[in-house]
């Protein structure tokens, strides 16, 4: 079954991949730039992962450069993932679209909490195990209305698939309502973005607030009808010297009571709070802050990076009506570390990552990618 449902959606994976191409030679005689390279991850929930990226940068018309990004990665806890990404800007740049495709595949395991009942008793050494099939897809376009101001909508289209591989993973999937589900959404989204075409890639003074408002109702196969809103605000600004950028970040999740498990704000991974396995901390509502200092070495192609954030989770999850267990993740957490980057291209400062986070889990984790966290 996991491998059908993987054919499946590799096939809108690719699709995403072919338009991508499309645009590629929709462009102008401008140079674009294909860049290929290994990515790693690694943490003591999530296991140790390693796979690929490639990304091309390229122009459609004089819009700032637009950018196609494919990556796939497979972790020694037999879990895997794809993912393709298309960012495009057009028309001068009165026009943004993403469209975006992924697949995952988890093989999940935790410690029993001891709020959870497991019957029949399981031996201490005994953990939560179940598996998850993920595919997520998102079109967007936003449109110029004024200077730096953009409106626009989105559409979402989220398949989730979880079996349980011991009774312990039964339990957890039935006491936090977890279930199989299909359902699609709609959204608005208002973005102000100061951002010059130089700095798209990478912002080194400017401001850029994205709102996104968006509603899964049960026509289009929500359980229950949910909302949710998230705010998006990034600053960038120069450092102790000119070639150093200063970047913060504040995230707000904010989600209805009826929000389904795989919808509520998560930390992790390699963006909100890099340092917890995405998908172990969640909540119907978050609050996330984090800094980074990108510190350019002179007549080098290489950049030393000093992070750090905190999180406040609140809201628990509506869980299978007569009680939830995420309410546990309620509380603060906190992370940092440090990072290297090479510049992969100079003209557009395109930059491979090598981040190492550790968290308020006393827990140490490893990312290595394209782009910057935020």
């Amino acid at each position: 079954m996991q491998e059908f449902h993987m054919n499946k959606y590799l096939k809108t994976v690719f699709f995403v991949l072919i338009l991508s191409g499309i645009a590629l030679q929709a462009r102008n005689d401008n140079e674009t730039v294909y860049k290929f390279v290994p990515i790693i991850s690694s943490n003591p929930t999530s296991g140790t992962g390693v796979g690929a990226a490639a990304t091309a940068l390229y122009r459609v018309d004089d819009s700032s450069p637009s950018q196609a990004l494919a990556g796939a990665q497979y972790t020694n806890s037999r879990s895997y993932s794809i993912a393709a990404l298309n960012r495009m800007y057009f028309d001068s740049d009165k026009w943004q679209s993403k469209t975006l495709a992924t697949y995952v595949y988890n093989n999940t395991s935790y410690d029993i909490p001891e709020s959870i009942p497991v019957l029949p008793p399981l031996s201490s050494d005994e953990n939560i195990a179940f598996n998850v099939n993920i595919f997520a897809a998102l079109q967007q376009f936003l449109y110029l209305v004024r200077p730096s101001w953009y409106i626009g909508g989105q559409v979402f289209y989220i398949d989730q698939r979880f079996d349980a591989i011991n009774a312990a993973g039964e339990a957890f999937l039935e006491k936090n309502g977890i279930a199989n589900s299909k359902r699609g959404g709609y959204g608005i989204d208002i973005a102000y973005d100061t951002r010059t075409k130089q700095e798209k890639i990478y912002p080194s003074d400017s401001t850029l607030i994205d709102l996104s408002l968006n509603h899964f109702p049960t026509v289009l196969g929500a359980e229950r009808n949910y909302y949710n809103a998230m705010l998006n605000a990034r600053n960038y600004m120069p450092g102790l010297k000119e070639s150093d950028v200063f970047a913060t970040q504040l995230y707000i999740q904010l989600s209805s009571k009826y929000t389904p498990d795989g919808a509520l704000s998560a930390l992790g991974a390699r963006n909100i709070l890099r340092g917890f396995p995405i998908g172990l901390h969640k909540a119907r509502n978050m609050l996330a802050l984090q800094g980074e200092y990108r510190y350019r070495i002179e007549k080098t192609a290489w950049r030393a990076t000093l992070f750090g954030g905190a999180a406040l989770l609140r809201g628990g999850s509506y869980g299978n009506g007569s009680g939830n267990d995420r309410e546990k993740h309620n509380g603060e957490y906190y992370s940092g570390g440090v990072g290297v980057h090479y510049i992969l291209n100079k003209k557009n400062n395109l930059d491979y990552r090598l981040n190492l986070a550790y968290s308020s889990d006393d827990e140490l984790s490893v990312y290595a990618g394209i782009n910057q966290a935020f």
